[in-house]
């Protein structure tokens, strides 16, 4: 597996911009995947991004104990995605993934489908924050489409898109 690209990696970025992004992992077969909002790029030489997981979350515990995950980076028409991931309807599914067709990356973890970009990433670093663990991921292959608005959150309503140049 070679490493990405900075111009690769600064395109996948620019789909990001604060948008709503869902960290996957997969470990002996079962997947785990949640939304975040504390996504941020790190470094570009190398490659970094950080992510800030509850150490309540299952998936927290995968990507500790695999040391690697997936960030799958939401476009103007995944609002229902986000919310599946987020919990919002957890009455409705046994599993949040019932029904999609994920990729898989080079390192095994679920790519949603038609997300508007991807990382997959190896843990370099996990730090303990109180609540939290920061965990830092070092990007070995990503991908974007060309779909431009990403989905976003702002203040506090779920799914704002960004907003377009036409008037």
């Amino acid at each position: 597996m070679s490493d990405i690209d900075g111009q690769s990696f600064k395109s996948i970025l620019a789909c990001w911009t604060a948008g709503i992004t869902v960290v996957s992992v997969a470990s002996q077969g079962d997947w785990q995947a949640i939304t975040v909002n504390s996504f941020a790029s790190v470094s570009m030489v190398p490659p970094l991004v950080c992510l800030n997981i509850a150490n309540r979350l299952d998936t927290r515990h995968y990507m500790a104990d695999e040391g690697h995950f997936a960030v799958s980076i939401l476009s103007d028409r995944q609002l229902e995605l986000g919310k599946r991931f987020a919990g919002y309807f957890d009455d409705q599914f046994e599993n949040r993934f019932d029904g999609l067709d994920c990729a898989l990356s080079d390192l095994g973890d679920p790519i949603l489908p038609d997300a508007m970009a991807w990382l997959s990433c190896t843990v370099e670093h996990s730090i303990d924050v109180g609540e939290n663990t920061m965990f830092i991921g070092k990007v070995v292959q990503g991908g974007w489409t060309d779909d431009k608005l990403p989905l976003l959150y702002h203040n506090r309503q779920w799914g704002v898109f960004q907003p377009t140049e036409d008037k």
